[in-house]
């Protein structure tokens, strides 16, 4: 109940699309299992804290090292420079059992750690973390106030790493996730649920009705739960509780039909392995999709991978899980496994420090693949960083120079499409002698009226600000619209770039709320009424497309194929775009028709000029730092025509609007 529904989510497996709360049903089976046992030992008077991790070292130590062993070998072969660096470094933390602490402040869990081949770690660190100080403070609270300080300790510690998880889940989502405190709790009901005298259930009816319910309790967030659910916190309360009812149905009171399904030869043999199943299926899938680059696997090599998965994992336990448990006269004494411990650890720390300190051995790959590499770094010099200022900060400026005091001649605001469109439009914007302003921000729609699931609180914040900048200043008569539109209209990433979903929310008037509510709906409401709510202050809006999305990292895997002597991905058509974009393209363009002063520029026929979509230039560089964001190069060169329509078009209209008023004046048929 805890492993399968991990692997199959990261298999991507249809169905399962919150098999990641597997984790959490595996919190509360650790918890009430260490709890016992060590509350059962300090019982008896035979606890000891040697014995204890011992018996976590021999667990835990030789699987884990033989897996790090392998993806370090593994990685040397197909990683790039960058990868194999941070590689290392994620081992390094591994093996100090500090990885939650490093993938918290470097990636997101639910988008972007696809390619991280030791990201699973973090989960048990989280786990050796709870060994390093619960059986201390176990042992420190039964032994000098009892059983029942220990379960009141327990409750309130619990209770805490709660309310603070569902606290800051909004503002602080990836230390949620990943940090101990704010998981503790869910350790802390298997915790308790060993350490409480709870009554047995007598009737068999009621135990048959508890063990439905919490089976229940964990298939249903399975199925139901995404990626755009807010995890963990409040929702995690479900799967936890359904946990936590199974465990006191099936191991404390009798037992039921559910307790007695899980008990069958073939789930139990899963759970024997489930270990080191845990261990090798991530890395497998990991490098699967480093080979096919694809961040989401087919259906096909998903089962494949599943498959390579359990195989691996049976040959795991058989011939390293096993014998390091068994003890002497067969096995290991106490102190060979503490010695061969120190020495995976140590040897864990040496491989990763050192792939970390050669900078992932950038002497593996030939020149010309370091130069498609390269491409993911050209970027326009600070524009990263006028995508996270508010109005009040002072927003950047770009275009022609001009006086301080002198009025602005438009306004850029959208997401990290926006971002990397800022070098071309600065060089077209000068050209035309223009000046604007820039804002915007990562994954925040330039819309009003709509914010994506779960709500970020600094994309209410931009937003907000931008309406009470335009509503404020009397310049900036033109706003230029900007963003990853079909991301946010289909609400699923391009190809097998991203497992995870975008979920769009209507939060205006209830009586302008869409019909349908979908993605497509909701952002075409949105946009109706922010293109409105602009037109209202005499402003001009120029919507700009979005340029093709490829579907994987063009200059990583560019470079890793060059690297590798393999062909290239399959790139993209322009049927493949047409068909991508087909919505996005009837909202954009249906906008652009039903209003005076809005316009719409279409960006995909600069890269898509015959029938296969460009992803290089002409002398073979990428036009992409990843898989949708285009580089400062292409924005300034294959777009400077569509976005320089920005200006010439307007300066076009302007000159027939005064010609015909002159017209009219002429006619006497204006008002003085």
């Amino acid at each position: 109940m805890a492993v399968l529904p991990v692997v199959f989510y990261h298999a991507a497996i249809p169905g399962p699309s919150g098999g990641y709360i597997g984790v959490d049903v595996f919190f509360v089976i650790s918890g009430f299992l260490i709890t016992r046992i060590v509350a059962d030992e300090i019982a008896r008077g035979t606890f000891s804290l040697t014995g204890f991790y011992e018996r976590r070292a021999r667990r835990i130590l030789p699987a884990l090292t033989a897996v790090v062993a392998g993806t370090l070998a593994m990685g040397w072969i197909l990683l790039l420079p960058g990868e194999l660096r941070d590689l290392g470094r994620s081992a390094l933390a591994a093996a100090l059992f500090l990885s939650n602490v490093f993938f918290q402040q470097t990636l997101n869990y639910f988008d972007g750690g696809e390619f991280a081949p030791l990201l699973h770690t973090w989960s048990l660190a989280v786990e050796e973390q709870f060994y390093l100080f619960f059986p201390p403070l176990l042992a420190l609270l039964i032994g000098r106030s009892g059983r029942r300080t220990a379960i009141k300790v327990v409750v309130l510690l619990s209770f805490l790493s709660l309310a603070f998880a569902v606290a800051l889940l909004p503002s602080r989502p990836s230390a949620v996730f990943f940090l101990i405190f704010y998981r503790a709790w869910e350790l802390g009901i298997g915790a308790l649920l060993a350490l409480a005298s709870l009554p047995v259930v007598a009737s068999r009816s009621l135990r048959e009705a508890l063990g439905g319910a919490g089976l229940l309790a964990i298939l249903v967030p399975v199925f139901a739960y995404d990626t755009t659910t807010p995890f963990p916190g409040l929702a995690a309360l479900v799967p936890v509780l359904g946990a936590a009812g199974l465990i006191y149905v099936g191991g404390l009171t009798g037992g039921s039909t559910v307790s007695r399904l899980l008990s069958l030869r073939p789930i139990v043999w899963v759970g024997l392995v489930s270990y080191s199943l845990y261990l090798w299926h991530w890395p497998i899938m990991v490098y699967l999709r480093v080979l096919t680059a694809r961040a989401v696997l087919s259906v096909e090599v998903g089962l494949v991978a599943v498959a390579a998965s359990v195989l691996c994992a049976w040959l795991s336990y058989r011939y390293v899980e096993r014998p390091l448990r068994r003890k002497p006269p067969e096995g290991f004494g106490r102190k060979p496994v503490f010695a061969l411990s120190l020495a995976g650890i140590a040897a864990m720390v040496v491989a990763g420090g050192t792939f970390w300190a050669m900078d992932g051995a950038p002497h593996r790959m030939p020149e010309s693949a370091r130069k498609l590499a390269d491409a993911r770094l050209d970027l326009r010099p600070g524009s990263l960083a006028c995508f996270q200022k508010l109005p009040a900060d002072g927003l950047c400026e770009i275009g022609a120079p001009a006086a301080d005091a002198s009025p602005m001649d438009f306004l850029i605001w959208g997401d990290s499409h926006a971002v990397v469109m800022l070098a071309g439009l600065d060089a077209t914007a000068k050209a035309a002698g223009k000046r604007g302003l820039v804002a915007g921000k990562t994954a925040c729609p330039p819309v009003w009226d709509v914010r994506e699931l779960p709500g970020l609180p600094a994309c209410a914040r931009l937003n907000a600000s931008i309406h009470t900048l335009l509503a404020e200043r009397s310049d900036l008569p033109l706003v230029i619209l900007a963003a990853r539109w079909p991301l946010w209209v289909e609400g699923r990433g391009f190809r097998g770039e991203w497992n995870g979903r975008v979920r769009l929310e209507w939060v205006g008037a209830a009586e302008a709320h869409p019909a349908g509510g979908d993605n497509a709906a909701i952002l075409n409401a949105g946009l109706e009424r922010t293109i409105a709510a602009i037109r209202a202050t005499g402003r001009e809006v120029v919507l700009v497309g979005s340029v093709p999305e490829v579907g994987w990292h063009v200059p990583n895997e560019l470079a890793r194929r060059a690297m590798l002597g393999l062909p290239d991905p399959p790139g993209i058509t322009r049927k493949d775009v047409q068909q991508r974009s087909a919505r996005t393209e009837a909202i954009l363009q249906t906008h652009a028709a039903a209003q005076d002063g809005v316009r719409y520029i279409p960006l995909t026929p600069a890269f898509c000029a015959s029938d296969t979509c460009s992803i290089r230039d002409t002398a073979g560089v990428p036009l992409y730092i990843d898989d949708d964001h285009i580089t400062r190069t292409a924005s300034e060169t294959l777009l400077r025509d569509a976005l320089a329509r920005i200006w010439s078009e307007r300066d076009t209209r302007s000159q027939a609007a005064l010609s015909g008023g002159a017209g009219e004046r002429a006619l006497g048929r204006t008002k003085p």
